[in-house]
């Protein structure tokens, strides 16, 4: 479809190809003209170019209770650490990065943790501690060039506040490691599935189910979790890029999560965005 085409096609053919793409038919014949033009003049492979090349996915499981203390009472410590990779470009999973983590707080898991994470007291044991993990990890971002300043175009993906909010900050405060930069950016996929199909943000098998998939492995497994929540990004990935405006779309939603989410988090709070007090006690873990 030519700009010359679209100049000369009236309203009616406007107002279907701009519904075609879900873009706004409100405006004169001029606007809507300008607004078709902007969304045809590229390729779906242009546009994939220009956006993110890699996106990855972290999901922390850490030390819980099924009764526990008050938080100030009790500190939840990261004992699985995974980061699900993927290209964006090839809609596949490339890469993973795994460690579980010797908890030092609360050293022995309790019954409710092993059943509810499968995670056992031995694998914990024989796990280097958290400052370890982290520095693997970030090793191997930066082997990847997946740290800012870096020439990667990636984002990091999370199914729950909590993840970098909460058990991040919270497990970095104690540990005494200052707050990654790389870990200040970052998008929940529920609200993005929500947004693309104007529906409730559900849970991982919620999701998984309505895009015809099943769950693989078992849920509140960090590494099986991260995995399906890729599966559900790149599913997303996959039917939003069918056209180009759907691709758009998607950019969109994560820019203006990430706005939202920003606006939230300060509304209403002395503490700067990113200080370790931001209504840790309000974090839902998914």
């Amino acid at each position: 479809m030519s700009e010359q085409e679209i100049n000369q096609f009236p309203r009616r053919t406007l107002v279907i190809e701009l519904e075609k793409r879900n873009l706004s038919t409100s405006g004169d014949t001029h606007i809507l003209k300008k607004r078709l033009k902007q969304n045809v003049d590229c390729s779906t492979k242009e546009v994939i170019q220009q956006s993110y090349e890699f996106l990855a996915i972290i999901d922390f499981e850490a030390t819980c209770m099924e009764n526990p203390p008050p938080p100030q009472h009790y500190v939840q410590e990261i004992i699985e650490f995974p980061i699900v990779l993927i290209d964006v470009t090839q809609r596949r999973i490339i890469d993973t990065f795994h460690s579980y983590c010797r908890p030092i707080i609360h050293p022995i898991l309790s019954d409710y943790c092993k059943k509810l994470t499968r995670i056992t007291q031995e694998q914990v044991n024989s796990a280097p501690v958290f400052a370890e993990v982290f520095a693997n990890a970030e090793k191997w971002l930066n082997g990847r060039e997946l740290l800012p300043f870096q020439k990667r175009k990636y984002l990091f993906v999370t199914d729950s506040p909590s993840d970098f909010n909460k058990y991040l900050r919270m497990q970095c405060n104690i540990t005494n490691i200052v707050y990654p930069m790389w870990a200040h950016r970052w998008v929940n996929v529920k609200t993005t599935f929500s947004k693309f199909y104007s529906t409730r943000s559900g849970r991982i098998r919620n999701m998984l189910e309505q895009l015809g998939l099943r769950l693989e492995g078992h849920l509140h497994s960090g590494l099986d979790d991260a995995i399906n929540i890729a599966r559900i990004v790149i599913e997303l990935i996959k039917k939003t890029t069918e056209n180009v405006n759907g691709y758009r779309r998607w950019k969109r939603n994560l820019r203006e999560w990430y706005v939202s989410t920003v606006q939230d988090l300060t509304q209403g709070l002395n503490a700067p965005v990113y200080d370790t007090k931001t209504n840790i006690d309000e974090m839902e873990h998914a």
